[in-house]
């Protein structure tokens, strides 16, 4: 995207300047020459210039004072729009990758066959890159978050996690198919060929929740404590509970 030169000022802007600069002038000349008919000494109609030209120093020096401090507020408030439109992003991205791990639990459970093993572990692997990219982009997004190698550190782990999928896809995803050809539904493959790591991701099993499903809260927890503030998050809570 290139950037657009600044826009003259038009001729009319011009003619508009140079009248005001006249009439500034002119009317200079005529209160002089009113204080001469009046046979005021001109040392009067100087001092009465003099004072109005401070006047109008103070007015132009507040005048910049409010403005430094209005260009101040409104670039902190952007600032801070920025910031926080960033925050959420990476909140989104997050949210997208755990749809994606619950999502290939349920379709795991609900067809039990080889076809959606392959299909969805398949979408796993995928996923560890994409959260791969996301903790990369939280190191180079530097103090986005004030807890941000808390959040990082719990990424990390969920990237180990699905490592141990893909590990485990590439030693029996032949295993799995030969099984499906046969007949055999997806759980007697897991049982014989003891495939511990989606055995647990189906049941959502002690695995599953100490380096998936606690590092997920963390993650997000701190990612919203930060975005919505902790009372909130209370607040939230409370009503959950009470609902």
């Amino acid at each position: 995207m290139t950037k657009q030169r600044p826009k003259e000022p038009s001729i009319g802007t011009w003619i508009f300047v140079a009248l005001v600069v006249v009439a500034a002038l002119l009317l200079l000349f005529l209160g002089k020459t009113f204080y001469d008919i009046a046979g005021s000494p001109s040392n009067t109609f100087y001092t009465k210039l003099a004072e109005l030209t401070l006047q109008l120093a103070v007015i132009v020096i507040v005048g910049a004072l409010i403005k430094v401090v209005v260009d101040w507020g409104m670039d902190q408030h952007r600032r801070h729009l920025e910031k926080r439109e960033d925050q959420m992003d990476f909140m989104r991205r997050v949210r997208a990758m755990h749809v994606t791990i619950k999502n290939a639990g349920d379709f795991l459970n609900a067809h039990n066959s080889g076809k959606t093993y392959v299909e969805q572990l398949k979408n796993l692997m995928l996923l560890q890159t994409d959260v791969e990219e996301i903790s990369e982009d939280l190191r180079a997004a530097s103090q986005l978050f004030k807890e941000q190698k808390e959040i990082r550190d719990g990424l990390e782990e969920i990237i180990t996690y699905l490592g141990e999928a893909r590990e485990e896809y590439i030693k029996h995803h032949k295993d799995v198919d030969s099984d499906a050809k046969a007949g055999k539904a997806l759980d007697e493959t897991i049982k014989q060929q003891k495939m511990e790591w989606v055995q647990d991701f189906m049941v959502k099993g002690k695995h599953y929740q100490e380096k998936y499903g606690n590092n997920l809260d963390k993650t997000k927890g701190k990612m919203r404590s930060e975005v919505y503030g902790a009372n909130d998050l209370q607040t939230q809570a409370s009503r959950q509970a009470t609902s």
